[in-house]
Protein backbone atom coordinates (compact mmCIF):
# COMPACT_ATOMS: atom_id res chain seq x y z
CA UNK A 1 0.00 0.00 0.00
CA UNK A 2 2.13 2.90 -1.20
CA UNK A 3 0.62 6.00 0.45
CA UNK A 4 -3.01 5.46 -0.48
CA UNK A 5 -5.62 7.67 1.06
CA UNK A 6 -8.21 6.18 3.37
CA UNK A 7 -10.95 6.85 0.79
CA UNK A 8 -8.97 5.06 -1.92
CA UNK A 9 -8.40 2.03 0.30
CA UNK A 10 -12.07 1.75 1.31
CA UNK A 11 -13.19 2.22 -2.30
CA UNK A 12 -10.82 -0.54 -3.41
CA UNK A 13 -12.08 -2.90 -0.68
CA UNK A 14 -15.74 -2.16 -1.52
CA UNK A 15 -15.17 -2.85 -5.24
CA UNK A 16 -13.53 -6.15 -4.36
CA UNK A 17 -16.42 -7.07 -2.06
CA UNK A 18 -18.98 -6.19 -4.75
CA UNK A 19 -17.16 -8.37 -7.28
CA UNK A 20 -16.90 -11.25 -4.80
CA UNK A 21 -20.66 -10.98 -4.07
CA UNK A 22 -21.40 -10.94 -7.81
CA UNK A 23 -19.42 -14.19 -8.13
CA UNK A 24 -20.49 -15.75 -4.80
CA UNK A 25 -21.44 -19.07 -6.43
CA UNK A 26 -17.87 -19.58 -7.64
CA UNK A 27 -16.28 -18.22 -4.43
CA UNK A 28 -18.31 -19.92 -1.66
CA UNK A 29 -15.10 -21.15 -0.06
CA UNK A 30 -14.04 -17.51 0.48
CA UNK A 31 -17.34 -16.34 2.02
CA UNK A 32 -15.91 -16.24 5.57
CA UNK A 33 -13.16 -13.85 4.40
CA UNK A 34 -15.71 -11.70 2.55
CA UNK A 35 -17.80 -11.36 5.74
CA UNK A 36 -14.70 -10.49 7.78
CA UNK A 37 -13.66 -7.86 5.22
CA UNK A 38 -17.17 -6.34 5.28
CA UNK A 39 -16.88 -6.09 9.08
CA UNK A 40 -13.43 -4.46 8.76
CA UNK A 41 -14.75 -1.91 6.25
CA UNK A 42 -17.49 -0.93 8.70
CA UNK A 43 -15.04 -0.82 11.64
CA UNK A 44 -12.54 1.29 9.64
CA UNK A 45 -15.25 3.73 8.53
CA UNK A 46 -16.49 4.11 12.11
CA UNK A 47 -12.95 4.65 13.42
CA UNK A 48 -12.28 7.20 10.67
CA UNK A 49 -15.47 9.05 11.60
CA UNK A 50 -14.47 9.09 15.30
CA UNK A 51 -11.01 10.29 14.33
CA UNK A 52 -12.44 13.13 12.22
CA UNK A 53 -14.80 14.10 15.04
CA UNK A 54 -11.98 14.02 17.58
CA UNK A 55 -9.79 16.15 15.29
CA UNK A 56 -12.56 18.72 14.89
CA UNK A 57 -13.16 18.74 18.65
CA UNK A 58 -9.43 19.18 19.28
CA UNK A 59 -9.27 22.10 16.87
CA UNK A 60 -12.31 23.70 18.48
CA UNK A 61 -10.86 23.14 21.96
CA UNK A 62 -7.64 24.83 20.79
CA UNK A 63 -9.56 27.86 19.51
CA UNK A 64 -11.59 27.98 22.76
CA UNK A 65 -8.40 27.80 24.85
CA UNK A 66 -6.64 30.52 22.83
CA UNK A 67 -9.69 32.79 23.12
CA UNK A 68 -9.98 32.20 26.85
CA UNK A 69 -6.29 32.93 27.39
CA UNK A 70 -6.51 36.16 25.38
CA UNK A 71 -9.57 37.35 27.29
CA UNK A 72 -7.89 36.35 30.56
CA UNK A 73 -4.74 38.31 29.72
CA UNK A 74 -6.85 41.36 28.88
CA UNK A 75 -8.67 41.08 32.23
CA UNK A 76 -5.40 40.65 34.13
CA UNK A 77 -4.05 43.81 32.48
CA UNK A 78 -7.20 45.72 33.46
CA UNK A 79 -7.03 44.47 37.05
CA UNK A 80 -3.35 45.37 37.38
CA UNK A 81 -3.96 48.79 35.89
CA UNK A 82 -6.87 49.33 38.28
CA UNK A 83 -4.78 48.25 41.29
CA UNK A 84 -2.00 50.67 40.33
CA UNK A 85 -4.57 53.43 39.78
CA UNK A 86 -6.08 52.76 43.22
CA UNK A 87 -2.85 52.51 45.25
CA UNK A 88 -0.39 54.45 43.09
CA UNK A 89 2.72 53.18 41.38
CA UNK A 90 4.95 53.90 44.42
CA UNK A 91 2.81 52.11 47.03
CA UNK A 92 4.34 49.12 48.78
CA UNK A 93 0.84 47.61 48.74
CA UNK A 94 1.52 46.64 45.11
CA UNK A 95 3.88 43.87 46.25
CA UNK A 96 0.89 42.12 47.83
CA UNK A 97 -0.54 41.73 44.31
CA UNK A 98 2.78 40.62 42.81
CA UNK A 99 3.34 43.99 41.15
CA UNK A 100 6.56 45.98 41.11
CA UNK A 101 6.77 49.18 43.08
CA UNK A 102 8.21 52.16 41.21
CA UNK A 103 11.10 53.36 43.34
CA UNK A 104 12.61 55.98 41.07
CA UNK A 105 14.50 56.11 37.84
CA UNK A 106 17.69 54.26 37.04
CA UNK A 107 19.76 57.48 36.75
CA UNK A 108 22.13 58.21 39.58
CA UNK A 109 22.17 61.67 41.12
CA UNK A 110 25.17 63.86 40.39
CA UNK A 111 27.67 64.18 43.18
CA UNK A 112 26.83 67.59 44.66
CA UNK A 113 28.90 67.25 47.83
CA UNK A 114 32.12 68.23 46.05
CA UNK A 115 33.96 65.08 47.11
CA UNK A 116 35.29 62.78 44.42
CA UNK A 117 33.84 59.27 44.11
CA UNK A 118 35.69 56.56 46.07
CA UNK A 119 38.73 54.98 44.36
CA UNK A 120 39.42 51.28 44.04
CA UNK A 121 37.02 48.42 44.38
CA UNK A 122 34.49 48.00 41.61
CA UNK A 123 35.02 49.76 38.30
CA UNK A 124 31.30 49.98 37.76
CA UNK A 125 30.17 53.52 37.09
CA UNK A 126 33.70 54.92 36.64
CA UNK A 127 34.98 56.63 33.53
CA UNK A 128 37.49 54.91 31.28
CA UNK A 129 41.20 55.69 31.68
CA UNK A 130 42.42 58.82 29.84
CA UNK A 131 43.43 58.36 26.22
CA UNK A 132 47.02 59.23 25.32
CA UNK A 133 47.24 62.28 23.07
CA UNK A 134 49.86 63.21 20.50
CA UNK A 135 52.44 65.77 21.66
CA UNK A 136 51.93 69.27 20.29
CA UNK A 137 54.25 70.30 17.43
CA UNK A 138 57.23 72.47 18.33
CA UNK A 139 56.50 76.12 18.52
CA UNK A 140 52.90 75.53 19.43
CA UNK A 141 51.61 76.86 22.70
CA UNK A 142 48.60 75.92 24.68
CA UNK A 143 47.51 79.58 24.71
CA UNK A 144 45.48 80.91 21.80
CA UNK A 145 47.38 83.07 19.34
CA UNK A 146 46.59 86.76 19.89
CA UNK A 147 48.37 89.00 17.40
CA UNK A 148 48.32 92.50 18.94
Amino acid sequence: MPNQSFADIITDWQKLLATVVANKDDLQSLDAYRQQLEAEVTTAQDANMRQSTAKAETQQATRDLEGSLKRGHDLVDKLRFGIKARYGKRSEKLTEFGLKVFRGGGKKKKNTSGTPPPQGGSTQGTSPPPVATKPAPQGATSEPHNPS
